[in-house]
């Protein structure tokens, strides 16, 4: 007989609570490309803000592309706990984009990555800011208007040497 049980995707619990950092994916719901809408960033940004600080976490670096999230979070605490962070930063982001006559904001779930001690997150940072570049929405990264980081002047920054590949991009034998 054939096991058709889906694979899990999640690490074990203790893996997101305390100080780590993260890179997560959040996709909107069927893909829809709701993100150039600048108020509707803007509304999102500050609930991502209100929704960081009660959780205690930090944003390297962030990016919304049309749409999909792409964001680095810093848990600051030792109590941080990245799926209550994610709950509570979605349904408040989906609340807010209810009041703009948006539904069904988000996909369930999330793509997450827990960084490794020693893993050069700025190479993850500049990653997300590339993110626009791939997709030829922009040909320099500090063009596109829904990026930033709320740690350092990432405009300013120079990209490290060492490029990111996330784990699900890899090909065998890496």
């Amino acid at each position: 007989m054939v096991d058709f049980r889906r694979k899990r995707n999640r690490l074990e619990a203790p893996a997101y609570v305390g100080r780590r950092w993260y890179f997560v994916t959040i996709c909107t719901a069927g893909r829809r490309t709701i993100f150039q809408d600048p108020e509707l960033v803007g509304r999102l940004l500050g609930e991502l803000e209100k929704t960081c600080a009660r959780h205690l976490f930090l944003v390297y670096a962030y990016c919304f592309m049309p749409d999909h999230l792409h964001v680095e979070l810093v848990a600051t605490d030792d109590q941080s706990n990245l799926p209550m962070m994610l709950r509570d930063f979605k349904g408040h982001a989906a609340a807010q984009a209810r009041l703009m006559g948006v539904r069904g904001l988000w996909q369930k779930g999330y793509y997450d990555h827990v960084l490794r001690p020693g893993a050069n997150e700025n190479a993850v940072a500049w990653y997300i800011f590339n993110n626009p570049v791939r997709k030829n929405l922009v040909s320099d990264p500090r063009a596109w208007p829904h990026s930033g980081s709320w740690m350092f002047d990432w405009r300013k920054a120079v990209a490290p040497p060492e490029e990111f590949v996330p784990p699900w991009k890899r090909t065998v034998g890496e």
